[in-house]
C-alpha cells in the first residue's frame, strides 16, 4: 500500500522525472505534470496527500497553481519549489497556500525528510 498519493508539478523534464523516482521509491503513489494543464480535472479524480509544485511554470505561476490545489482539496499539503524564487517565510505563512518552500538544487534526503514530514508513514490520503 502507498504511504500517499504525491503530485509533482515542474516543467522540466529531468527534474520532473529524477523527483518522481525519488518520491516513488520511498513509497509514495506519484502522479506528475509538465504545467497546469489538466490540473482541474486531475484534482477532480484524486486526493493527493501532498503537491510539490514548482514556481516557474508556463501560463500559471507556481502560487497561482498552489492556489488551484488548495480550493479543490483543501487538506493536501504544499511544497513549493524553486532556484529563482525567494520568497519570504512570512509571506508563505501569509498566504496560506504553501505549507513548505524547497530552494533548488535540494537534496534527495531533503525531499524526502520534508515529505515525510507533510505526510508521515500511516496516514491516510484524504479521500483516498
Amino acid at each position: 500500500m502507498a504511504l500517499g498519493q504525491v503530485l509533482i508539478i515542474d516543467d522540466d523534464q529531468r527534474t520532473r522525472e529524477a523527483m518522481g523516482e525519488i518520491v516513488s521509491r520511498a513509497g509514495y503513489e506519484v502522479t506528475v505534470l509538465s504545467s497546469g494543464d489538466g490540473l482541474e480535472e486531475l484534482l477532480a479524480r484524486h486526493a493527493f496527500a501532498v503537491a510539490i509544485i514548482d514556481y516557474n511554470l508556463p501560463q500559471r505561476n507556481g502560487l497561482e497553481i498552489a492556489q488551484s490545489v488548495r480550493q479543490r482539496l483543501p487538506s493536501c499539503r504544499i511544497i513549493l519549489i524553486s532556484s529563482e524564487y525567494r520568497p519570504q517565510r512570512q509571506q508563505l505563512a501569509w498566504t496560506g497556500l504553501v505549507d513548505h518552500f524547497l530552494a533548488k538544487p535540494f537534496s534527495k534526503t531533503v525531499l524526502l525528510s520534508t515529505l515525510t514530514a507533510l505526510c508521515p508513514a500511516g496516514e491516510q490520503t484524504p479521500g483516498g
